[in-house]
């Protein structure tokens, strides 16, 4: 994409943790010179780790909504950028009859550590959080 995208959609399996957490880590990062937005292949529900790892970084998710694709239009974004296997299957249907460009960002689930100790669940959070930063750095660039 040779010019940058000034409406980005990030995509997860549900709306819980990765996808808002990217969307916001965008808006914390570029303010008004991008706007960015999340949904899932099903509608999560709101995840207090997600909640409390970003408030370390001063972003208030508490009144973040979960959404589906099914709630959004293609044609609002120059960008989705999907986070799982299964989102980015979702989102080449979504995208099927759109010039919207389609990316894959692997990107870890904190979930996976969901039974170890408390501890160890945020820390899992907060590395998928700064993988997330450090891929929305690497993608955009400074901020404009």
């Amino acid at each position: 994409m040779s010019e940058t995208p000034r409406r980005v959609l990030f995509s997860c399996t549900m709306n819980s943790i990765r996808s808002p957490m990217a969307a916001a880590l965008l808006r914390r990062r570029y303010g008004e010179a991008m706007t960015a937005d999340s949904c899932g292949v099903y509608e999560g529900y709101l995840d207090p780790f997600m909640v409390q790892v970003m408030e370390e970084w001063g972003v208030d998710l508490a009144g973040h909504e979960p959404k589906s694709f099914d709630d959004l239009d293609p044609a609002s974004f120059d960008l989705v950028i999907a986070l799982t296997e299964e989102a980015k299957e979702r989102a080449q249907d979504f995208l099927k009859d759109s010039k919207t460009v389609l990316e894959f960002w692997d990107t870890p689930n904190p979930t996976d550590e969901m039974f170890g100790p408390r501890d160890l669940r945020v820390l899992a959070y907060q590395d998928c959080r700064n993988f997330l930063d450090r891929k929305i750095a690497a993608r955009f660039g400074s901020k404009t």
